[in-house]
């Protein structure tokens, strides 16, 4: 669809303004404007990533300043299990809520996650992610299980909440060997099962958030996205345009089955109003 790059019509009612510097195709334009009108249904599915889906509302936690929902994260994490090696595994919030709540996951659940995440032998599994939440702040645990290391990633230190962010760590970890219990999760009869719950932390120096941005989400998510591609989590900030970029790819990208249509529709709205 050719589009030369346009003014954002005034008539447009945006929640997040698209700016210069964001480096918006002509295209990416008309979707960022159609994701982000308040006129539209909040409850319009707009990425459908098979089992994970995300309507406006959540997408629109991704504007400036929002607390960004655990619908954005899964569709991350679904995003890149379907990207990634079957030996790396993106884990959906769903693990670490049961294990923080102490619930047993159902037997259906538990076997989606199976086939849908954990896609390899947990003998096989060389890195796991999982989004964290504790108090109102994302973080991100990554599972290196040749070095035996438990990866603290976290955007907003507090030393006053570090010990009940790494006892979350743990449980999440202690949750996961329950999950891969049995023969069944080993590739030989001589597999070694690895017990996550005894690694190590470490805490890498990381760059630190404005407080007051709300920014911890997207820097689980821009984590999670970095190591998978570039196998580092050095992301040196967060700014608007992280947050833009990621709406606009979680929609265009090929994983989203809903992408082809929602272009159109963002297309057609765009030459609609610029009428």
């Amino acid at each position: 669809m050719a589009m030369k790059r346009p003014q954002i019509p005034r008539a447009m009612n945006l929640a997040f303004q698209p700016q210069n510097e964001m480096n918006l195709s002509p295209v990416e334009l008309a979707v960022a404007a159609y994701v982000f009108c308040r006129d539209f249904s909040h409850s319009e599915i707009l990425v459908d990533v098979g089992d994970c889906i995300a309507n406006r509302a959540a997408l629109m936690t991704l504007v400036p300043r929002a607390e960004v929902v655990d619908d954005v994260l899964n569709v991350v994490v679904r995003m890149l299990t379907r990207t990634s090696k079957q030996t790396q595994w993106f884990l959906p919030t769903s693990i670490m809520q049961a294990a923080l709540e102490g619930r047993t996951l159902t037997s259906g659940t538990a076997t989606s996650i199976r086939n849908n995440y954990m896609r390899c032998k947990v003998d096989r599994v060389t890195r796991i992610h999982q989004p964290m939440w504790c108090d109102g702040h994302w973080y991100l645990m990554i599972i290196d299980v040749p070095r035996m290391k438990l990866i603290y990633l976290d955007s907003l230190r507090d030393p006053a909440q570090a010990e009940a962010r790494k006892i979350g760590m743990t449980r999440v970890a202690l949750y996961l060997e329950g999950l891969t219990l049995g023969q069944s999760w080993l590739a030989g009869n001589c597999s070694v099962r690895p017990r996550f719950s005894t690694f190590e932390f470490e805490e890498p120096e990381l760059p630190q958030q404005d407080p007051k941005s709300m920014d911890c989400g997207v820097w689980v998510a821009q984590w999670m996205i970095r190591d998978h591609l570039w196998q580092n989590y050095s992301v040196q900030n967060v700014s608007s345009a992280t947050r833009m970029r990621l709406a606009v790819d979680l929609v265009m990208k090929s994983h989203n089955e809903m992408a082809r249509d929602i272009v159109a529709k963002a297309v057609a709205h765009w030459q609609v109003e610029a009428e």
